[in-house]
């Protein structure tokens, strides 16, 4: 019977080695490499044929406990296949540094050797990540990477392109760029982005050097997704973005100048802004964020200050987060007024708020005049918001502050995040808890009808603090709390 099996599976391997070996190539492309290398167990044939398979992959990580031996093997297999003349498609190279077997110029000496050697055996894919683990002060310079025609997907962590940059950079094909603690120039990224026609990822994060990031829509027709991350903006100089690409899906940025030229994104489902700087022209700058996104789901702001937003989601998630200061009266009204407007303009959306309030100075606000700024002068129905999270400074503000958020929106969960923010006890969290829950009750009595008229039920639901096994129930006072999270929900009609 074993001996039945083993013919049967013999036969097998012969009848697929009678395929055409172009089919055969075809098979292991598609599978990963680790798969593919299990075929060469198979037979003597089998290991000719997984060495000859048209895409290659290699990861220093792979080659754990022999990593000497890692640039040595990816040299020797391409000059295998130039060699033998074998069709190579697609190339794939992962390299993680820094590495006691091997130095940083014998890297770029091996890549000044490969990328001419790729071109010239006619790579259609070329797939290229480094990740440094050093600083920017001592990464390593790596300009001939930008001569590497074949790119597809080029990555690169903490490297160095900022001197002795080509005079034309041939990226024809390239359709993702990832840059991550880069020195680069404006200049060098200006020739990279304009030398990719069909580039639609476009990825730079604590990128050295650059002042000005130029997105314009007779370049990049295909640009979809745009993504700009400065960690540290307020130590370093300020990069200014100027988009100008209706085609765009998504947009993330933080930490930087903005100015929109496109003013209407059809296309945009994912909208990112934190820290950021809106302007209206090159210099100016504005609090009008004037936008057409008819089709956008998820829009997400953290600003100390509110914009006036122009925009038409008609649908999808936003979720805003504000700080809020109330120094003088002044400020507490229209803050309220600027966050009630924007809300209006999002409120065909699911709205969450995250509000931090600061307050320095013991100003007295009178909750009437607010209630009439924010709700008569205003004009708008209260809005719709479906998590309302907020961390508050000094709690003898929690009335004024609790009647202008209902006075603007209605809540239907509230968070009051300070309470899990002291390391406080089980049992005076759970009074703290109780007590901001009494005041909601005696406001729902005595305060403003226009405000808590249309309050009809408050429940809480408890968590325990994995924020599991969560309970929903209609709040009786302190003995009905037992967990050390709570979620205050509120039944508005």
């Amino acid at each position: 019977m074993k001996k039945a099996k083993r013919e049967h599976g013999s036969n097998s391997n012969d009848r697929l080695l009678d395929l055409p070996k172009d089919i055969l190539h075809r098979i292991l492309y598609f599978l990963y490499q680790e798969a593919a290398v299990r075929t060469s167990v198979l037979s003597k044939s089998w290991r000719y044929i997984w060495c000859t398979r048209p895409n290659l992959y290699f990861a220093d990580n792979d080659f754990k406990g022999n990593e000497h031996n890692f640039l040595l093997t990816v040299d020797n297999t391409l000059q295998r296949y130039r060699d033998q003349n074998l069709c190579l498609e697609e190339f794939d190279l992962h390299i993680s540094m820094p590495c006691k077997y091997y130095s940083d110029h014998e890297l770029v000496s091996l890549l000044e050797k490969w990328v001419p050697l790729l071109t010239s055996m006619g790579v259609k894919e070329f797939y290229f990540a480094i990740i440094l683990k050093d600083s920017v002060g001592v990464i390593i310079d790596l300009p001939v990477i930008l001569k590497a025609e074949p790119l597809r997907i080029l990555c690169l962590y903490n490297c160095n392109l900022g001197r002795c940059t080509p005079e034309n950079i041939p990226f024809v094909r390239l359709q993702e760029l990832e840059l991550i603690n880069v020195l680069i120039e404006k200049e060098t990224l200006h020739k990279i982005i304009t030398s990719c026609p069909l580039l639609t990822r476009l990825s730079l994060e604590d990128c050295e050097g650059l002042k000005t990031v130029k997105l314009e829509k007779k370049l990049h027709k295909y640009l979809k997704h745009f993504s700009f991350m400065k960690h540290d903006a307020h130590k370093t100089e300020e990069c200014s973005i100027e988009i100008d690409v209706p085609t765009l899906e998504t947009i993330s940025i933080s930490g930087s100048k903005i100015l929109f030229q496109c003013h209407k994104f059809c296309n945009l489902k994912s909208l990112s802004l934190f820290e950021v700087e809106i302007c209206s022209n090159s210099i100016e700058q504005s609090q009008l964020l004037c936008i057409d996104t008819p089709n956008v789901e998820f829009f997400d702001y953290w600003e100390p200050v509110i914009p006036s937003i122009c925009c038409t989601p008609t649908s999808g998630r936003s979720n805003l987060r504000f700080h809020m200061r109330d120094d003088d009266v002044d400020d507490a009204r229209s803050w309220f007024l600027r966050l009630s407007k924007l809300l209006q303009a999002l409120r065909r959306s699911e709205i969450s708020l995250n509000i931090f309030h600061r307050s320095f100075e013991d100003v007295h606000i009178d909750e009437d005049d607010l209630v009439r700024d924010i709700m008569i002068n205003g004009g708008n129905k209260p809005v719709t918001v479906e998590n309302l999270e907020f961390n508050i400074s000094h709690m003898s503000r929690v009335p004024y502050v609790l009647n202008g958020f209902f006075g603007i929106c209605r809540p239907r969960n509230i968070t009051p995040i300070w309470l899990w923010q002291g390391d406080w006890k089980r049992e005076k969290l759970l009074r703290k808890l109780d007590d901001f829950l009494c005041n909601i009750e005696k406001m729902k009595a005595s305060g403003n009808r226009e405000i808590w008229q249309d309050l009809e039920d408050l429940t809480v639901q408890e968590f325990d603090e994995s924020r599991q096994n969560g309970n929903l129930y209609a709040w009786r006072g302190f003995q009905n709390l037992h967990y050390c999270r709570a979620l205050i929900v509120f039944g508005f009609n």
